[in-house]
């Protein structure tokens, strides 16, 4: 009789094993009953079916096309390709593991006497690699410029302040939430977002000095207005003042004159101290133009005329003036408005030309 029951018992016992491995390798390949991800129903399915509807509901979105544009720049892509994606299939890993857990004891009492405990997942989209960075680098290209700092236009022999330009570049970061928000409501085009980029501005525009050679006059503009206006002499014939937008380097009390070596300097001392025989007055204004200088002369019969050997000179009390009411880092433009005027040459209107 044992001999008979033993079997039975064995073959009841490897039936109850093989139905609890049957049950473990179904459970296995199958999510839990009430399990969600991102909102989407997926408990009971196969793997394979669970990224299926997952990615109906959730990745599809994505893929769809989408116009981007921002001024005259557009291109047809997905945010799909921008590299706005999400990870169905680890997604649905993730919601499997508690099936893959511990042993099957465990694994089979958690699918019979189990309840509740099933997993709801989030599963958002994230940026990572694609053509966003390629695409908004070709708008920047297309509708990026770079600002433009004020200046000033002396193309007209007068001085004109052109006012700061400012830019426009892509901003990065709005862009990216616009074309989420596109995304989440279901837009078909989504417009990036462009952002003004600020031009620096140029306190030292607010006094500007212009010299026009030729008619050897001094204009000192304030905000873009002539306020004050000085007789000067300017280089003579083969010693031009340079013509250019010069800068004042360095404001010097009673300056000392150095011999700059040329021809025109032969037989004059090396250096000439401050004093009543110091070419260059008491006061001098040094140029960002290599050895030029505003400065005082003694020599009045020389203003208004081209005389110099390329320094701009004025009279000693008209130097005092300027000296006051400008600083380091004053525009100075220069001009040649009409030909070098030799000493006795008729005067010259300013209006003529």
């Amino acid at each position: 009789m044992l001999a008979i029951v033993l079997p039975v018992t064995l073959v009841l016992a490897l039936a109850g094993t093989l139905g609890v491995m049957a049950i473990d390798r179904n459970a296995q390949r199958t999510l839990p009953s009430g399990a969600f991800i991102q909102g989407v129903d997926v408990g009971g399915l196969r793997f394979d079916d669970a990224v299926a509807r997952v990615r109906e509901k959730v990745e599809a979105p994505l893929r769809r096309p989408v116009k981007l544009t921002v001024d005259a720049f557009q291109t047809q892509t997905s945010p799909w390709d921008l590299g706005y994606r999400v990870d169905v299939p680890g997604a649905v890993h993730e919601a499997m593991g508690s099936r893959r857990s511990g042993n099957v004891l465990s694994r089979v009492s958690s699918q019979l006497f189990s309840s509740g405990g099933a997993p709801f997942l989030e599963l958002r989209p994230t940026w990572g690699p694609g053509s966003l960075d390629q695409v908004l680098a070709e708008a920047g290209k297309a509708v990026g410029t770079p600002p433009k700092d004020a200046d000033i236009d002396v193309s007209t022999g007068w001085v004109k302040v052109v006012p700061e330009k400012a830019g426009k570049e892509i901003d990065v970061e709005a862009s990216k939430k616009a074309v989420i928000d596109g995304v989440t409501l279901g837009d078909s085009t989504v417009r990036l977002v462009a952002r003004p980029l600020k031009a620096a501005a140029d306190p030292t525009l607010s006094k500007v000095i212009l010299v026009r050679a030729g008619e050897n006059m001094l204009y000192l503009y304030e905000n873009g207005q002539i306020v004050k206006q000085w007789p000067v002499a300017t280089g003579a014939k083969g010693y031009l003042t340079p013509e250019g937008i010069w800068r004042i380097t360095d404001k010097i009390v009673n300056p000392s004159w150095h011999n700059p070596g040329s021809a025109w300097a032969r037989g004059l001392p090396a250096v000439i101290g401050p004093g009543p025989n110091n070419p260059l007055g008491t006061k001098a204004l040094r140029l960002s133009a290599p050895a030029i200088l505003i400065h005082a002369t003694a020599n009045r019969g020389s203003i208004g005329y081209s005389e110099s050997h390329g320094c701009i000179r004025m009279t000693e009390e008209n130097e005092a003036e300027l000296f006051s009411l400008v600083g380091v880092g004053t525009r100075v433009a220069v001009v040649q408005v009409a030909p070098p005027r030799a000493k006795g040459s008729a005067p010259i209107a300013a209006e003529e030309f």
